[in-house]
């Protein structure tokens, strides 16, 4: 038994209006950005890395959790799944991306400087691993297993849409099983890599589990930011239940405790064993302006956050909890500059305007992109089985 015509949800139309202005900020703050380039190259680089991070972690988190809904199923992912997807599927993108710290790898990462190499020889020991071939290598292979698993779940939806055949279902829920594990360990690698690589003499077994997390809280923000954006129009404005909202703002709660937990772990267990290879890690980011920033991530990205996510009330409403994930979306772009800027600066640099110009251009490329993946699609996947079972009931299709 089918959904009847009638119920069904109608595709969201208004987002593709946004593609062309998201496209032309992109082009423009890429074009700006590139001036900086032309002025000062090696700013330009180390400005490049805080945008490309806080963009590649909304997509890679989304990976994790579009394989997490999956295999769990359930109603608080029913609305995120086809927004998970497209943002999922742009992950190539940042291949292309990635091509600016490519080419300045040596001014982004002191391990790639051969004149500082050669008069450090805790460095020359690491060469093994941190070395500009391996680098690039090992990020060729993160994005090819990313890219494999995304296609592949793609592949199998896509089949079961036509066929509704169990075994394709098992299928999609082994691979997004495995998928969420790939994940898991590829992002704790690349976070090495790309973040702690920074201060190669600094080391953190708990860095990749907090980089993972921090991917995961950043998709969760940005998905339900983009449910609320989409909660006024008409396709939506009859489906969205606070109900919804409530359950995303749950995860939300409990990523942005386990982003509290893993940085503050991480931050005890180094204050405690006060070696000097770690203490300036944290030494250097406890004054000036990156101390204050400090306690902006303390107050603003956990505590806020997490008293006004504990308030029934303000999930339930779109522009409440719509408001909270524009606070966690813009305190992840504080913790990203927190994580990269003092392992380059003592201060916040005069060449920030072009990490702020390469953001939004980024960012309008990507969310072309995205918009470019999902326009003309229903936001609910009313292939599956239970989806049409909660349409016939009308449990998708009021406000309760």
């Amino acid at each position: 038994m089918t959904v009847a015509p009638e119920q069904r949800p109608a595709p969201v139309t208004g987002i593709a209006r946004a593609q062309v202005p998201a496209l032309i900020v992109g082009i423009i703050g890429v074009a700006v950005a590139g001036f900086g380039f032309v002025t000062n190259a090696p700013e330009f680089y180390r400005a490049w890395l805080p945008a490309y991070l806080f963009w590649f972690l909304i997509a890679a988190g989304s990976i994790a959790v579009m394989c997490l809904q999956y295999i769990t199923g359930g109603e608080w992912g029913v609305l995120i799944r086809r927004p998970l997807g497209a943002a999922s599927r742009t992950i190539p993108l940042f291949i292309l991306f990635a091509i600016p710290l490519v080419l300045g790898l040596e001014h982004i990462y002191v391990w790639a400087d051969k004149a500082v190499v050669a008069h450090d020889v805790l460095l020359q020991k690491k060469q093994l691993y941190l070395n500009a071939t391996g680098w690039i290598i090992r990020g060729l292979v993160f994005f090819a297993l990313w890219t494999l698993w995304v296609w592949r779940i793609r592949v199998l939806s896509l089949d079961f849409a036509k066929t509704r055949s169990p075994f394709t279902d098992l299928s999609r829920r082994r691979w997004s099983a495995s998928g969420l594990l790939m994940i898991v360990l590829t992002l704790s690698l690349a976070s090495v890599d790309w973040v702690m690589s920074l201060e190669p003499k600094w080391y953190s077994t708990m860095f990749g589990i907090s980089f993972t997390v921090e991917s995961g809280l950043s998709a969760f923000a940005f998905v339900t930011l983009f449910l609320v954006l989409l909660s006024s129009t008409p396709a939506m404005r009859d489906i969205l239940k606070p109900s919804h909202f409530r359950d995303l703002g749950n995860l939300m709660l409990a990523f942005t405790m386990l982003w509290a937990y893993t940085n503050f772990s991480q931050f005890l267990l180094i204050w405690y064993g006060n070696i000097k290879e770690e203490t300036p890690y944290y030494l250097k980011r406890m004054h000036g302006v990156w101390g204050w920033m400090a306690t902006a991530l303390i107050l603003f990205h956990f505590f806020l956050p997490f008293f006004l996510l504990l308030m029934r009330p303000i999930k339930d409403h779109p522009k409440t909890i719509g408001v909270v994930t524009v606070i966690i979306l813009f305190m992840r772009f504080v913790d990203v500059y927190w994580l990269v800027g003092p392992a380059h600066y003592a201060t916040i640099p005069p060449t920030f305007w072009i990490t702020i110009f390469a953001f939004l251009g980024i960012g309008g490329l990507w969310l072309a992109a995205f918009i470019w993946q999902l326009k003309g699609q229903t936001i609910i996947p009313i292939h599956e089985t239970w989806v049409e079972e909660a349409i016939r009931e009308g449990a998708l299709t009021r406000n309760a």
